[in-house]
């Protein structure tokens, strides 16, 4: 048996935050389509987890429960443009 969690490694918080992330999207009320909202958050978080690695739990949770398209929007140049995730973070509070 290993003696070590796999908690304590960095790609063991990375598969942990993508299962949180996608167990989040799924969550989503059942009767809610997969239109450009559910897109624009899907991408939000990718991008984010390509520049920045493990996105916050908390971070997480704020995007999904975003339903403005036009912050979404927003919200996704913030991304692709921010130079750190605790820039991003302001622009998300």
């Amino acid at each position: 048996m290993l003696n070590f969690d796999l908690m304590d490694t960095v790609a063991g918080k990375q598969l942990y935050n993508m299962g949180l992330q996608k167990g989040v999207l799924r969550g989503e009320k059942r009767g809610e389509k997969r239109g450009e909202k559910k897109a624009l958050r899907d991408t939000i978080l990718e991008v984010l987890n390509a520049r920045f690695g493990i996105i916050p739990h908390k971070m997480v949770i704020q995007i999904c429960a975003i339903n403005q398209l036009k912050m979404l929007k927003n919200l996704l140049g913030n991304a692709l443009r921010c130079p750190d995730i605790e820039n991003f973070q302001e622009k998300l509070s």
